[in-house]
C-alpha cells in the first residue's frame, strides 16, 4: 500500500477489523472516470484489487456480520 500514488490511496478501503483491503465502490460511479487522472486510478485499482465496501464503522461486510451476530 505504501507504493500507491497518494491520489489513489484515498480510494483504497481497509477493514478496521481484519485489515483486508480493496478499492472503494466510489470508483464504479460513471462520473469518476470523466477526469483523466481518475481513469488511470480506476484502471490500476481494478487491475490489482477487488471492490471492498465498508460500513459506517469501517468494517467489511464479513466482519460486520460476525460482530453483529455476536451482540
Amino acid at each position: 500500500m505504501e507504493k500507491w500514488n497518494p491520489s489513489a490511496k484515498k480510494y483504497i478501503n481497509t477493514c478496521k477489523i481484519c485489515g483486508h483491503s480493496g478499492y472503494s465502490p466510489v470508483i464504479e460511479q460513471e462520473e469518476f472516470c470523466t477526469v483523466p487522472p481518475n481513469k488511470a486510478i480506476y484502471k490500476e485499482l481494478k487491475r490489482t484489487l477487488n471492490m471492498l465496501s465498508l460500513d459506517e464503522l469501517g468494517r467489511c461486510e464479513c466482519c460486520a456480520r460476525l460482530q453483529d451476530k455476536n451482540e
